[in-house]
């Protein structure tokens, strides 16, 4: 309006057209806005997505995108097309994709909840979309393009959206084998955390400072990094959350790669212990395989026969049905369950019968 008027010296009648389209223009958009302001608050409330929330918080991807994607047909069903919030409901189902490993599914879902949230211009939901696109690029090794997505989403991100996004960003620089880049955004990360008092990124990020230092064989500050992502996970959560079963996990590694087989076991079955204490509303098969899978290997490296052969047992029963449709959980089962089981056999079987017999005998009933 400023630049006709430079031009054109506008009288006063044309000034005021112009200034009566504009409070019409602005009258329009604040009636969208607040439509769209309206509908992404009555999402919030459907009891499908609250359901699928629950289930993505308690790390149950699977069952959390069926109620992403029942959230969607509902808003399909009762609101016009386009909202922010349906797009950014379509990030969170690629952001699940990308952990239950389909990253094609997870591609396809992130980049439309990108184009949409451009054209709505929600910077907001979009540094969330960023972050998400930045893991995708991870999964794919496209490093240098998962970074410049985290770079993207450093620029609307709250202030503890920025500690994740360090902690990512040190995830990249780590499987780029820039470790001092990696511990150093770690650093940043627990820096600003601790300026927030913010105890629940800090256990992530302590948990990812520790398994850098554990892959440079610094296990004494890998444990010490474990035992304070911790202790903040038990403050931030309580003490039986999964949270804190996971710095179980990370510790039992440590000990494995100490060769400790005793500690490690001990962390395994107090990480078992939490799982298995969990709400029954949500499973964790990909955890508890993993578990069970773990605490045969220690028992067989501890010398317990009959209990590894239990254990073992209990991870393959799972895993043979669900890797039928879990990607994880087959990918799992090939590079893991199937290697413990001949371990297994290579230290315990010596009366002469061939792996393949064995084998039928134990696990093809």
């Amino acid at each position: 309006m400023e630049k006709k008027m430079k031009q054109n010296n506008k009288r006063v009648f044309l000034m005021a057209a112009i200034i009566f389209s504009i409070a019409g223009i602005s009258g329009c958009l604040n009636s969208k806005y607040r439509y769209e302001e309206t509908m992404n608050s009555e999402i919030l409330d459907f009891e499908e997505y609250q359901t699928a929330v629950d289930y993505y918080n308690a790390q149950n991807y699977e069952e959390a995108i069926l109620y992403y994607e029942l959230t969607l047909d509902r808003i399909k069903e009762t609101m016009q097309p386009g909202t922010a919030m349906e797009y950014w409901i379509k990030g969170q189902i690629g952001d699940c994709y990308i952990t239950t490993g389909n990253l094609d599914q997870a591609g396809t879902y992130l980049q439309e909840a990108e184009e949409g949230l451009r054209k709505k211009d929600n910077a907001d939901m979009l540094a969330s979309i960023y972050q998400s696109e930045g893991i995708y690029y991870g999964n794919l090794k496209q490093y240098d393009t998962a970074l410049m997505y985290y770079e993207k989403a450093l620029e609307n991100a709250a202030d503890d959206e920025i500690i994740r996004i360090y902690r990512l960003m040190a995830t990249v620089y780590a499987n780029m084998n820039m470790v001092e880049k990696a511990l150093e955004y770690c650093d940043y990360a627990i820096e600003l955390g601790e300026k927030q008092n913010n105890a629940g990124a800090l256990t992530n990020v302590y948990y990812r400072k520790g398994s850098i230092l554990a892959s440079e064989e610094k296990l004494k500050e890998a444990k010490k990094c474990f035992e304070i992502g911790q202790q903040y996970a038990a403050y931030y959560w309580k003490e039986d959350d999964i949270k804190v079963a996971e710095g179980y996990r990370l510790l039992s590694r440590v000990s494995v790669m100490e060769q400790d087989y005793e500690t490690a076991y001990l962390y395994s079955r107090k990480e078992m212990d939490i799982y298995t204490s969990q709400n029954a509303t949500y499973t964790y098969d990909d955890v508890i395989v993993n578990i069970y899978n773990n605490m045969g290997y220690l028992n067989t490296k501890l010398g317990n026969r009959n209990a590894a052969l239990k254990m073992i047992k209990k991870a393959y029963n799972i895993a043979i049905v669900e890797k039928e449709t879990d990607a994880v959980i087959k990918e799992f089962y090939d590079n893991n369950i199937l290697n413990n089981i001949e371990l297994f056999y290579d230290e315990f079987i010596h009366d002469g019968t061939d792996y393949e017999t064995w084998f039928k005998e134990n696990f093809e009933i």
